[in-house]
């Protein structure tokens, strides 16, 4: 197994997306398309700072929000490790949540709006 799984990464500075948007982006598509397999353990969050010049915070911010849509698993000093993508419906909206975000911020409609937006098509979905 490759000793950084995350090699892959790189940040866009000419990019309008946030950092962190970028590397949560880069390792849920990697999760959907299989490049990222479950139970894969995950660099820690000094090191992936250190890997891509972030700060410590922005880095746990990224595993933050992953852990939070379900698609890696913190087991404190075991580290960060990738889920097992049982529903592949959940990884791919949280893919396009994901990229909603990323549009969203390109365009400056700040998460209130777009989460308005969100909530329109799901109510015109039902009717």
């Amino acid at each position: 197994m490759d000793s950084n799984p995350l090699a892959f990464i790189a940040l866009d500075s000419t990019d309008k997306t946030a950092p962190y948007q970028q590397v949560r982006q880069q390792i849920l598509v990697a999760i959907s398309k299989g490049r990222l397999k479950a139970g894969t353990k995950l660099p820690s969050v000094r090191a992936l700072a250190e890997q891509l010049g972030l700060a410590v915070n922005t880095a746990a911010k990224v595993y933050k929000e992953l852990e939070a849509s379900g698609a890696v698993v913190t087991r404190g000093r075991h580290g960060t490790i990738v889920q097992a993508a049982e529903d592949e419906g959940a990884v791919a909206v949280a893919d396009a949540a994901s990229e909603l975000a990323a549009v969203a911020t390109r365009w400056g409609i700040s998460e209130k709006a777009a989460i308005g937006y969100v909530r329109a098509a799901f109510t015109s979905q039902v009717g």
